[in-house]
C-alpha cells in the first residue's frame, strides 16, 4: 500500500540501486585485501608484466645478433669475434683469421673461425685452390681417378681397360673401355706388343739393379753398426733425436720410413706454433709404426742415407753411453769405436 506524499520505486530503480550497493562493496573488499585492480590502481603489477611480455618480444633487425640486453653487428667473413660490443646495435671486435689454417665465409658471431679442410691424397685427391680466410679448400680428383658425385670427397682409380678405350678417363666419368672382338684393337695390340715388352724389360732391369744397389748399401752402412744395438727401446731417445734434427730434416726422414703425408700434415695443423712438438709426434709415429725390433738399425741407415752421417754418429755415441744400453760383450763398445772410424 501506497502512502501519501512518497514517491513509487520502480522496478528500474530498485535494480540501479542493488548494482551500485555491489560495486560498492567489491571495491570496498579490494581495498581491504591491499589488491588494487590493474586498470585502477597506480601500484599494479600490469605494467611490469606487459613491459617484461614486451621485452621477450623484442628482436634484433637483420644481419644483428642479440647479446643479452641488446643488439651488435655480425663479424664480416674472414674475421672472427673477440669481444662483444659495447653499445646497441654497435659493431664487436673482430680479427682475421690464419691464413692456411682457418677460415669464414659468411657473416656470423662466432670467436672461431672454421678449420681449413684437407685433400686426401690416399683417396685420390688434391688440392685445386688452397684455403683463404674466406674460403675453404677446393679439392678434386688426381690424374687417372674420377668421381661421380656432385661434391666429392672421395676419388675412385679409373678402370684399366683390356681390350683398349674409347673414351679416356676424366674427373667427371670413368674410363670407357672398347668391347672385345674388335678386329682393329688385335691389329693394334699386335704393333704395340714388341715395343710394349722391350720397355717392360728395361724396366724390370732397371728395377732389379736399383734394388741390388739400395741392398748393398744398406749391407754396407749396416756393417758399421754393432750388433748389440740392433733391437733398443728409442722410446726414450725421441726427445734426444728431435733436437739433433730440423723439422724438414725430420720430415724428410720419416716419409723416406713411409710416413703419408696426410700424417704429416695432420700433425702440422694440430701444433702448428710449436715446431719441437711436430718433430717429436713425426719421430713419435714413425717408432709406433715400426716397433721396436730393428728400429734402431733403420734409424741410423736412414739418417745417413738423406745426409745426416754426424747426426747418426752422434745418436750412436748417446745410445750407446746410456746405462740401460751397455753392450754384453766388453768388446763391442771397441768394435763400435773402430767402425766409427772405418767408415
Amino acid at each position: 500500500m501506497k502512502g501519501p506524499g512518497r514517491p513509487a520505486m520502480g522496478g528500474s530503480s530498485l535494480l540501479e540501486v542493488q548494482l551500485l550497493l555491489l560495486i560498492l562493496i567489491g571495491i570496498d573488499g579490494a581495498l581491504c585485501r591491499n589488491i588494487v585492480s590493474p586498470w585502477l590502481g597506480v601500484d599494479s603489477k600490469w605494467p611490469q608484466v606487459k613491459k617484461n611480455f614486451t621485452k621477450r618480444e623484442v628482436t634484433c633487425p637483420k644481419g644483428q645478433q642479440r647479446v643479452e640486453a641488446m643488439c651488435c653487428q655480425l663479424c664480416p667473413p674472414g674475421t672472427k669475434k673477440t669481444s662483444n660490443c659495447k653499445v646497441d646495435g654497435g659493431t664487436p671486435n673482430c680479427t682475421t683469421c690464419t691464413p692456411g689454417e682457418d677460415y669464414m665465409d659468411h657473416p656470423h658471431y662466432y670467436d672461431k673461425c672454421l678449420r681449413c679442410g684437407l685433400c686426401d691424397r690416399e683417396h685420390g685427391l688434391e688440392v685445386r685452390k688452397n684455403c683463404t680466410i674466406l674460403q675453404n679448400v677446393v679439392c678434386g680428383c688426381a690424374k687417372n681417378f674420377f668421381c661421380n658425385t656432385p661434391e666429392c670427397k672421395h676419388c675412385d682409380p679409373c678402370a684399366q681397360c683390356e681390350h683398349g678405350v674409347l673414351e679416356e678417363c676424366t674427373e667427371n666419368r670413368n674410363t670407357v673401355c672398347r668391347v672385345p672382338g674388335n678386329k682393329q684393337f688385335y691389329l693394334l695390340s699386335l704393333l704395340l706388343l714388341p715395343p710394349l715388352a722391350i720397355v717392360f724389360v728395361i724396366i724390370c732391369c732397371w728395377r732389379r739393379k736399383h734394388q741390388k744397389d739400395v741392398y748393398t748399401l744398406e749391407q754396407k752402412n749396416s756393417e758399421n753398426i754393432p750388433l748389440s744395438y740392433a733391437d733398443i727401446d728409442l722410446s726414450n731417445f725421441i726427445p734426444k733425436i728431435a733436437e739433433k734434427m730440423e723439422l724438414d730434416q725430420v720430415k724428410k726422414f720419416v716419409r723416406k720410413m713411409g710416413t703419408t703425408e696426410v700424417k704429416i700434415d695432420q700433425v702440422k695443423n694440430d701444433y702448428n706454433n710449436d715446431t719441437g712438438e711436430q718433430k717429436f709426434q713425426l719421430l713419435k709415429h714413425w717408432y709406433e709404426s715400426h716397433g721396436k725390433k730393428g728400429a734402431h738399425r733403420r734409424l741410423i741407415l736412414g739418417l745417413r742415407d738423406i745426409g745426416l752421417r754426424v747426426v747418426a754418429e752422434e745418436l750412436q755415441d748417446i745410445i750407446k753411453t746410456h746405462p740401460e744400453n751397455e753392450p754384453e760383450n766388453g768388446n763391442s763398445s771397441v768394435l763400435h769405436s773402430q767402425s766409427l772410424a772405418s767408415s
